[in-house]
């Protein structure tokens, strides 16, 4: 491709039209709604939201012929490790000059998916559209969606990016429109919690750059007349050393492995997020709008894990097994800890929230195992958790907009009053405290047969912790929806007024979730196949290797 910066930017591979076309559209949608005259500016705005819908539609559509290309061309099962498809670069080349982006320091404009990244590329093209099809009634649709749009390229581009400074171009950049989204569109405490948010994630991810640079400095790269530094960001390059040295003399040797390591894990587990640095999350998801939260728990969180998988566990598995009694403690706290708060909480937005804490324990004791299935189900856990989480939290929304309420108990009988909120409502729950059948059961038990396979009978204390937060969520369930007869039982909030029910496009979001979250859990293999063909590679070509050489 060589080092032309047109080259470089073409839309010949489809991940760089699914990372830049969403950031370019974006931004000219939101130019073109600022600068239309006051006058047509709502009508403009109308035919802004259809387009940037359509748009996105058309990426969903996009990512889903890459995945049923697997099979008519691409094995995804089949993927090496450190090898991945749609790579616009030859192998182990980024950094001298075939895809070079900032030739000096060895940055690459490098991008790839196998069946780690792919999955989370997938979810964020098909959460997009139905975070925008859930609000489509936004104040000022055209700048709201159109910050969607351009969140969407960003959170693509982290899954995609093989170079680390591109990554962490896209991490950052995540940021920006998930702050514009609290502070604007938010609730009443909006500008606290846009800022908690800001600054508990940024400065996590400060430790994880001082963590890539640490990397940077010891991936040498061959002698190439355009690189100043004699350094590159390839995560390839990084992978294809850490294989060779897993043990010894990587980064210089294993004390430098446990420091960035744990640099690592600061920064994905906040973003994750992991007790204790999951306090942001709360205030974030309260006042954040719905289109806000869907994506922040869909997708955001999972970045942490992604992360932390491809970077700390890819590339420093001998550090990973030092520190596994410390992986497994924080999944468990986390796990515990979100489900006992949860229990206490009688917002219906912080109870989701801190139930996506105690999930997110779930992906670490999974990872902790170090078995192919507990990997596997971390992964699918991720994947299971970012369709469910999103449907609970365009139902809270939907409860909030039509009754002006987030209290549990301010209401009693909402299966009378609003049928369908009342069915997407207990179809959601289900979902979250993973009823068989449904995508978060595959996960569930594919984490506790690992767990108890690694960890003999202390698979009671998580399988325990599941089952009271299950008891709890269907408590809430009957309180909400059946409980107060005929006649019901209507928050104070409504003032009088008549209740509704839900519009199309709510119905209508929340029906395409729930389709999913039934569908990978009748037929898991659609993505687990591809999950589990990656842990079992990873597992079997690197963990064993380094299990056997380092000593206890």
């Amino acid at each position: 491709m060589g080092g032309n910066l047109m080259d470089l930017m073409t839309f010949g591979n489809p991940l760089t039209l699914l990372t830049l076309g969403p950031i370019v559209a974006g931004l000219a949608f939101m130019l073109v709604a600022w600068a239309a005259p006051p006058s047509k500016r709502a009508e403009i705005g109308q035919y802004i939201r259809l387009l940037i819908f359509a748009f996105s539609l058309l990426l969903l559509a996009l990512s889903t012929l890459m995945f049923l290309e697997s099979y008519s061309g691409i094995s995804w099962s089949l993927i090496d490790n450190n090898k991945y498809v749609y790579d616009n670069c030859e192998n182990l080349s980024a950094a001298v000059g075939d895809c070079s982006l900032i030739d000096g320091f060895g940055v690459s404009w490098h991008v790839g998916v196998d069946g780690l990244s792919f999955p989370m590329v997938w979810l964020t093209t098909l959460l997009i559209p139905i975070s925008m099809l859930i609000e489509w009634n936004a104040k000022n649709g055209a700048q709201f969606h159109s910050l969607i749009l351009i969140m969407e390229g960003a959170l693509i581009g982290v899954f995609v990016s093989l170079d680390l400074f591109v990554f962490y171009t896209f991490w950052e950049l995540t940021l920006i429109p998930m702050f514009f989204l609290i502070l604007i569109w938010g609730g009443e405490n909006r500008k606290y919690a846009a800022q908690k948010f800001f600054i508990y994630t940024f400065s996590a991810s400060v430790l994880m750059l001082l963590g890539i640079l640490v990397m940077y400095y010891f991936t040498e790269v061959p002698v190439w007349e355009g690189n100043i530094t004699g350094r590159a960001f390839d995560l390839t390059l990084m992978a294809h050393d850490s294989k060779n040295d897993a043990t010894s003399m990587f980064l210089g040797g294993f004390g430098m492995q446990k420091a960035v390591f744990l640099l690592l894990l600061v920064g994905f587990a906040a973003k994750m997020p992991s007790v204790p640095v999951h306090t942001w999350l709360p205030d974030a998801h309260v006042q954040a709008p719905t289109a806000g939260s869907m994506l922040l728990a869909g997708v955001m969180l999972k970045m942490g894990a992604y992360g932390f998988m491809r970077l700390a566990v890819g590339l420093l598995p001998a550090a990973l097994l030092h520190y596994q009694i410390l992986i497994l403690i924080l999944g468990m706290v986390s796990l515990v800890y979100g489900a006992m708060v949860c229990l206490g909480q009688t917002n219906l937005k912080r109870m989701v929230a801190y139930s996506s804490v105690s999930h997110m324990g779930l992906v670490f004791l999974g990872i902790a195992t170090m078995q192919p299935l507990g990997i596997a189900g971390a992964l699918f856990m991720m994947l299971a958790h970012g369709i469910i989480s999103p449907y609970l939290f365009a139902v809270c929304g939907a409860f909030k907009h039509h009754y002006h309420t987030l209290e549990i108990g301010s209401m009693r009988g909402i299966a009378k009053f609003s049928p369908w909120l009342g069915g997407h409502m207990m179809t959601a729950w289900m979902g979250s405290l993973g009823l068989p059948l449904m995508a978060g059961f595959v996960a569930e038990v594919a984490i506790m047969i690992a767990f108890w396979m690694a960890f003999g009978w202390w698979v009671i204390l998580p399988a325990l912790t599941l089952i009271i937060t299950a008891a709890y969520y269907l408590w809430s369930m009957q309180r909400t929806i059946f409980e107060g007869g005929e006649d019901g039982q209507l928050p104070d909030s409504l003032y009088g007024e008549d209740p509704v029910d839900i519009s199309w496009h709510e119905n209508t979001g929340m029906f395409v979730l729930a389709v999913f979250a039934v569908l990978l859990g009748i037929l898991p293999f659609i993505f687990f196949d591809m999950i589990s063909a990656y842990s079992n590679e990873f597992v079997s070509g690197i963990l064993l290797d380094v299990l056997n050489e380092v000593k206890p």
